[in-house]
């Protein structure tokens, strides 16, 4: 199986937003779901760096791709 990028899951849920802007609700599920992978991948790759920085908030941080460190920079509310 091929990883997901947080940048695929972006332009995921950027197209499924149009999509419901479109057409109504009937695709909320589908981005309710994107949301939940985004944010699961931001936990497991900011968990990863926090391990491998050996507990160095800063360093952690350093380690995560931009647009990880977008994701957690929100506060959980406007993650979901």
């Amino acid at each position: 199986m091929q990883t997901v990028s947080a940048q695929r899951i972006e332009n995921a849920i950027r197209i499924v937003a149009r999509l419901i802007d479109a057409s109504g609700d009937e695709y909320w599920p589908v981005l309710e779901r994107l949301e939940a992978e985004q944010a699961a991948l931001a936990s497991r790759e900011e968990r990863l760096a926090r391990y491998l920085a050996g507990e160095r908030p800063q360093a952690a941080r350093r380690l995560l791709s931009p647009s990880v460190r977008s994701v957690l920079r929100e506060p959980p509310a406007q993650r979901r």
